[in-house]
């Protein structure tokens, strides 16, 4: 796989638990909107009938509100993005999130990217869709992206599009089917440094 990093010229990012420390409780969000485990919310949630729908949403808002106005960088986060813009390479982030939470979180870590996908944009991981659109705004193929996440949404959704997939497990174990596997995005920064040489 390092091999196959030196062709990587666009790298897609998802958001929460990504490149920020993971602050929102999905299980007890779940919990409160009765949606099932294991399920995204907002798959869980598109199934509903529009007013329940509607309200869950709204309340999926606001965590993602209180999130982003705490909103921490990931260990090495803000360097490997910073890095990748001074390298040349095209970024883009996808998330499920919507965009006013996005805006904020981006703003907490001083970090930006070339293309932001929401989920008000197009149907969201793991559907391909995100990461499609996200490469059709930057004029990329997928054999040239990577698509790095913490969950196996991201992983599907890039395998899915085309692009190499790597996993950020944020120091635990997680069996996620990927490409590459990191503990952290610093070494994701290193491999790619190492892959220029």
């Amino acid at each position: 796989m390092p091999s196959r990093l030196s062709q990587v010229t666009t790298v897609l990012f998802d958001l929460d638990g990504t490149l920020t420390v993971p602050v929102i409780d999905f299980d007890g969000l779940r919990l409160r909107l009765g949606t099932p485990p294991g399920v995204a919310l907002t798959e869980a949630l598109n199934a509903l009938p529009v007013a329940e729908r509607d309200r869950g949403f709204e309340v999926v808002r606001e965590a993602e509100l209180e999130a982003a106005q705490i909103a921490k960088p990931s260990r090495g986060a803000v360097e490997l993005v910073d890095w990748l813009h001074e390298s040349g390479y095209a970024t883009a982030i996808i998330t499920r999130n919507f965009r006013d939470a996005v805006d904020l979180t981006l703003d907490a870590l001083g970090v930006s990217f070339d293309v932001v996908i929401t989920r008000d944009c197009t149907r969201p991981k793991p559907a391909p869709d995100a990461v499609l659109e996200a490469l059709r705004r930057l004029h990329r193929d997928p054999a040239s992206a990577l698509m790095v996440g913490d969950f196996h949404d991201d992983m599907e959704a890039g395998r899915a599009a085309g692009t190499l997939t790597c996993l950020v497990t944020n120091g635990a174990d997680s069996r996620f089917d990927a490409d590459l596997t990191v503990p952290w995005l610093e070494d994701l920064h290193s491999l790619l440094v190492h892959s220029r040489k």
